[in-house]
């Protein structure tokens, strides 16, 4: 049988225990054909192979991106990004850029802004209100869990004094009861974004597919689609249609909001409908809020703020009954939890739910995004392999000095990746992008050095809890092909399994973690043909 294309001389890191280590591979049809040295490959070669010279190079599984927010990363590419903004007046100059650069009317849009990199500077209407008096902003805090906006945009949305805040969630306001452009949470950031005009859909799907191109420029072959809400509907149609026309060049493990499972059940979807580019996965839920905004569920209060101990977005039985109700059409739950009170909370009902004998129908594992913060009577709740820690490390270059302002010496379990590996847990590796940054060599950096891209804290915080290299490229690659069910077809360079290669410009097993960062890759091969080149 003859090779579409062949990859030789390389430094080929399978994560086949099998054959850990290659120096060539042969492709065919979409599929790894063989795996060995470079006779035995270029013995497969026919008049029609391509061949490829890898000159020594890295070449791994594509990654996964196990946690993403797909449609929101297309969207917020054409949107003021201020992540990572330390100066608050240059963030202001940057929004009033594009406000003077807004026709009349139009809504100035942005996001990333963390008020802990700001100094002690709280961010209200006011701020937005001097620079666009007339013009709407809102702009997504970076754990997208917050949203500030100017007086305009309250006058728009009609959220005043009497405006009552939405369930488990808060409107801020000022000392006279006014709210103060501060919209903590969901609900509250729908009485703004439902008064936002939205893009339509050739424009959404002309955006999608350059972000596509975007996820190869770094490597990353398939996605964990997660938030999908209000926003669904119009997902699924959007990655179908990419998918009819032969555009879909990602693979797609499409989660379903927990408002959707009904009508899920009712018409008999069950995980795993779809194709090899996509498919139906998981029932999204939340349990709480966010670190950042002070909105984590927590067993103890936050560090100096002794009244507050975050929100509980999900109640224990509410999501117990959500358990037995997806377990019922067979789907898997995927909840958010990042206080370690909704860490327990969730692992506890994931417990109960796989002790029942309902459990048998669900056909995938169980997964927990984020586990920021766990317990160490909670550790051990993640060796079970029908429970999947989905964690992105990528956050811990921003989050370990605000971990240590709010959790104090709770925090040393903060992404505890080393503590989970050793109990036996299963990882699963993504960004939460647009939240951070979607580049997985960014998380990989933060694994492996547990500091931020300036170095600190020297040593690495909490450096007890460092990965090594192998169990990094682990759960960016196998981590989420089992625990989206597809390990049998995706994860490793392994005949038969899909051919979603990488080659990388330095080796990363050798190189300082520092370099990491300068780490870049050079080709993305996606169903065995070359999707980008450097």
């Amino acid at each position: 049988m003859q090779a579409d294309l062949i990859l030789t001389n390389g430094r080929i890191y399978t994560v086949d225990t099998n054959h850990l280590w290659v120096e060539a591979v042969a492709v065919r049809n979409g599929k790894i054909l063989a795996v060995g040295t470079n006779d035995e490959m270029l013995a497969l070669a026919g008049p029609e192979t391509e061949t490829m010279d890898v000159g020594g190079r890295l070449v791994l599984p594509g990654f996964t991106d196990a946690h993403i927010h797909f449609l929101q990363v297309a969207v917020r590419r054409q949107q003021v990004s201020v992540f990572g903004m330390h100066d608050f007046d240059a963030v202001l100059a940057k929004v009033e850029t594009a406000v003077h650069a807004a026709e009349p009317g139009q809504w100035v849009l942005g996001w990333g802004w963390d008020e802990n990199l700001w100094d002690g500077v709280q961010p209200i209407a006011a701020h937005l209100d001097r620079i666009a008096p007339d013009t709407p902003v809102a702009l997504a805090r970076m754990d997208m869990h917050t949203w500030w906006v100017n007086s305009a945009a309250l006058n728009i949305a009609n959220v005043t004094r009497e405006t009552a805040n939405p369930p488990e969630c808060t409107i801020e306001r000022d000392e006279n009861g006014n709210p103060n452009g501060i919209l903590r949470e969901w609900n509250a950031l729908a009485l703004v974004e439902r008064h936002i005009p939205k893009p339509d859909e050739a424009t959404l799907l002309k955006w999608m597919q350059s972000t596509i191109a975007e996820m190869h420029r770094v490597g990353i072959t398939a996605v964990h689609d997660l938030r999908v809400e209000n926003e669904g509907p119009q997902s699924f149609r959007l990655w179908q249609a990419l998918n009819r026309t032969n555009a879909l060049e990602l693979r797609v493990h499409m989660h379903i909001a927990s408002d959707f499972l009904p009508e899920a059940g009712v018409v008999g979807l069950q995980p795993g409908f779809g194709d090899d580019r996509l498919w139906l996965g998981h029932v999204k839920a939340f349990a709480d809020g966010t670190m950042g905004s002070r909105t984590a569920f927590m067993l103890e209060p936050f560090a100096g703020e002794p009244e507050n101990t975050g929100i509980s977005v999900t109640s224990v039985e509410e999501l117990w009954q959500l358990a037995v109700q997806a377990g019922q059409a067979g789907f898997p739950l995927s909840v958010h939890a990042i206080g370690d009170r909704a860490v327990r909370e969730v692992l506890d009902v994931f417990q109960e739910h796989l002790s029942t004998p309902g459990a048998a129908t669900v056909q995938l594992p169980h997964r927990i995004e984020h586990a920021q913060l766990l317990h160490p009577n909670d550790v051990a709740k993640l060796n079970d392999a029908r429970i999947v820690a989905s964690m992105q490390p990528v956050h811990l270059i921003t989050d370990w000095a605000t971990a240590d302002k709010v959790w104090g010496e709770r925090a040393q379990l903060t992404y505890a990746f080393r503590s989970l590996l050793d109990n036996g847990a299963i990882l699963a590796f993504g960004s939460d992008a647009p939240v951070a940054p979607y580049d997985p060599m960014l998380g990989i950096y933060a694994a492996i050095s547990r500091q931020d891209t300036d170095g600190n804290p020297a040593g690495g915080w909490y450096a007890n809890e460092k990965m090594n290299m192998a169990e990094v490229i682990y759960a960016y690659t196998m981590g989420p092909a089992i625990v989206a069910g597809k390990q049998n077809v995706q994860g490793s360079i392994t005949p038969g399994k899909w051919a979603d290669l990488i080659v990388v410009s330095q080796d990363l097993f050798e190189i300082e973690p520092a370099a990491i960062l300068d780490t870049q890759i050079d080709v993305t091969i996606f169903s065995s043909k070359v999707v980008y080149r450097r």
